[in-house]
């Protein structure tokens, strides 16, 4: 089998190996796209009252979408585009990408878990997801923890459902009173 190499040279003309292109192109479609969705609809919520974690700069979440997508790239074209197949070799590098995509998808959505002027927004599933609670659908709130300044609550909802809600300690009374403010309940958290 002949030697593959990253680019060929021609008088005047470097030509980029096209597996390079198709595995950024791939990268883009399956990590840039989906993540890019996901922070431009979360940058379109209202500002929080109290966010759960630290919001970064645009730059960085944009920063962090590019280095998942390259090393998404990477990936591909190593499993798929160079000369030698070792499964041992694919399998490990399959598991170090996808633990960075979904490290960098938590990263993201953990920033915009906490208290909204008409909801809260929690994540869940190991931060892989996230659920919006309308302060009218929530029936209790019990506080679980709280350690080194963050508190952490379980939010119970009508229908039964309940989510863990973590929030710096600072911010626990202002979600009571956001949501004594939404709805009617006599015996309802800690009163301050």
């Amino acid at each position: 089998m002949p030697e593959r190499r990253n680019s060929e040279s021609v008088p005047g003309i470097t030509i980029v190996n096209p597996g390079w292109i198709t595995s950024l192109l791939f990268a883009l479609l399956f990590v840039a796209a989906p993540f890019g969705s996901i922070l431009r609809i979360m940058q379109q919520l209202p500002k929080p009252l109290a966010l759960s974690h630290r919001k970064w700069p645009m730059a960085l979440n944009v920063g962090l979408i590019g280095i998942i997508t390259g090393g998404v790239a990477v990936f591909i074209y190593a499993a798929y585009y160079r000369g030698e197949f070792d499964e041992m070799a694919a399998v490990m590098q399959f598991v170090i990408a996808g633990i960075g995509y979904i490290f960098g998808l938590v990263l993201l959505l953990r920033q915009f878990a906490g208290v909204y002027p008409d909801y809260i927004i929690v994540t869940g599933g190991f931060g892989l997801m996230i659920r919006k609670i309308a302060y009218r659908k929530i029936s209790n709130v019990e506080e679980i923890s709280e350690r080194h300044g963050e508190a952490t609550l379980r939010v119970r909802t009508g229908d039964g459902a309940s989510a863990i809600f973590a929030l710096p300690a600072r911010y626990v009374s202002l979600f009571h009173n956001q949501v004594r403010s939404r709805i009617n309940l006599e015996d309802f958290g800690p009163h301050h």
